[in-house]
């Protein structure tokens, strides 16, 4: 899953020449994330509102170029949703800019847009049974599962899983039907080991 799915395309930009009381003021007029760009319009660093006890004590009157270094943390809008967790963690920040093959600013990617992305990829959007699972974590474990659902023609919308123990592994499966008894039948027939079988109505965002 690519990280420009669900990056956020709504941010200002402000050029690296520009003072550091500019800056200031656009993040206080209400700029969540103002993206600081060289003159050709490539990424240069970012700032958010979380910079602006830092920059309050910069010399307004200097440039953004004279007191900020070019940013290393950054994703490329191809990068994957794994790429931009790692680069999260590792470097203790909250939101990175997303750039083009060229280095041109496309968009945000930050914490909310992790949570919309576990979202999508956990289809809570949309109805259907989730099941929580527990299968031996060897191979062909996981498929014989899946062969269970694909032969009563169940769709799987979205597989999880967890390692839970040495030997063990927890299995979240959203399935594309309503009817939790049918399904906890289905698993209790197969002896297939659940924790749980919940209905999800789903809801999609406006």
């Amino acid at each position: 899953m690519y990280v420009k799915i669900w990056q956020d395309t709504h941010f200002d930009t402000i050029d690296y020449n520009e003072k550091v009381e500019k800056a200031i003021a656009k993040l206080k007029q209400g700029s969540e994330n103002l993206i600081i760009i060289r003159r050709d319009g490539t990424l240069y660093n970012l700032l958010t509102q979380g910079d602006l006890p830092i920059l309050d004590t910069m010399d307004p009157s200097k440039s953004l170029l004279e007191v900020l270094d070019p940013t290393d943390n950054f994703l490329f809008d191809d990068d994957l949703l794994e790429d931009a967790l790692l680069l999260m963690m590792d470097s203790k920040i909250k939101v990175v800019p997303v750039v083009d093959i060229e280095l041109y600013p496309v968009g945000i990617f930050g914490f909310f847009q992790v949570l919309k992305a576990f979202k999508t990829i956990s289809a809570m959007d949309e109805s259907g049974t989730r099941a929580i699972i527990i299968i031996s974590d060897s191979p062909g474990e996981l498929n014989k599962v899946l062969n269970v659902f694909a032969l009563k023609k169940i769709n799987v919308l979205s597989l999880m899983t967890a390692k839970i123990s040495k030997d063990k592994r927890m299995v979240s499966l959203k399935l594309g039907i309503t009817d939790i008894n049918y399904v906890s039948d289905i698993l209790d027939e197969q002896n297939i080991e659940y924790e749980g079988v919940y209905e999800e109505k789903g809801g999609q965002e406006n």
